[in-house]
């Protein structure tokens, strides 16, 4: 099998909006925007010396021999996007990728799709490889958004995203429902309380609780459903998160009046609320943590 390694940016813009787009205004006419959609960002990116690889559905996955073309084709997708019903989830990153088969292949790949999968709709997550192979005036035009826990990786990624048109930092995380905006916002002095039965744990930034069925975690629960390492509480630049680890998934509740899932993925912590690890919490067999985010 032919195939070569190379230093390259990918690129994977997925399109969101298609479905209320689809009940709204019929398939035939839908279909014809998606495409419409699609179409546009493959020109973008061929005007930009990017490569088209493939597109799965509404996304388009993209390679580029200069980090600096693709930073200026996703700088022109995001804005031809807002004219339009419809926006993308975008992600960037650099490094080694295998090309074979029409295909590429490797870890850039698969960081570029989870950097794509954890944006918010209309929000470009840019690596700090990416950022690093730009130069520093190129650099300029991004800004610091957080460190995040990416699926399958055990270290945090600090990540960036592009300033907004008129120049303030107006881009929002988002995990299921829950936002928050970054506005001018300095980190606040938090600490986080983590109840479990009889067993009590906090943490500070930079801190965190782990809680599962081992012995070695700080918060033992003590259920088959419940992984060793089931997932951690932890505190970063002011934030509070969940990052979950294990593979039965943990049912989230932040008094939202409804209760989520998570599987392998982090998400952001709000006031108080109920964590349930495997298991519905209204079920009887239920082993709820409380939590609370207090302020210092």
């Amino acid at each position: 099998m032919d195939q070569e390694t190379l230093l390259a940016a990918v690129l994977l813009a997925d399109v969101v909006g298609s479905t209320p787009l689809y009940e709204r205004i019929g398939d035939d006419a839908a279909l014809q925007q998606v495409s419409h959609c699609l179409d546009t960002m493959r020109e973008i990116v061929a005007k930009h010396g990017g490569d088209f690889i493939y597109s799965k559905g509404d996304d388009i996955l993209s390679l580029f021999e200069s980090p600096e073309m693709a930073l200026r084709a996703v700088c022109q997708i995001s804005h031809q996007l807002t004219k339009g019903p419809l926006s993308a989830r975008i992600g960037l990153h650099f490094g080694a990728v295998i090309r074979a088969r029409g295909a590429i292949f490797g870890d850039v790949v698969n960081v570029t799709a989870r950097l794509s999968t954890t944006a918010n709709p209309g929000e470009v997550l840019i690596s700090q490889s990416f950022c690093e192979a730009l130069s520093p005036r190129s650099r300029k035009g991004l800004r610091l958004l957080d460190k995040m826990a990416l699926k399958g990786k055990q270290e945090f990624f600090d990540v960036y995203t592009l300033w907004s048109d008129d120049g303030a930092p107006g881009t929002q995380i988002t995990s299921h429902g829950a936002t928050t905006d970054r506005r001018s916002v300095l980190p606040r002095q938090i600490h986080l309380v983590i109840r479990y039965r009889d067993q009590l744990r906090s943490c500070r930034n930079g801190e965190s609780v782990t809680i599962g069925r081992s012995a070695e975690c700080d918060i033992i629960v003590e259920r088959p459903w419940v992984s060793r390492s089931h997932a951690a509480f932890t505190i970063l630049n002011g934030r509070a998160r969940l990052l979950e680890r294990s593979s039965s998934g943990t049912f989230v509740s932040m008094g939202l009046g409804h209760e989520v899932f998570v599987r392998r993925e982090d998400i952001i912590l709000f006031g108080s609320g109920v964590i349930s690890p495997g298991v519905k919490s209204a079920l009887d067999e239920a082993q709820l943590l409380h939590y609370e985010i207090v302020s210092d």
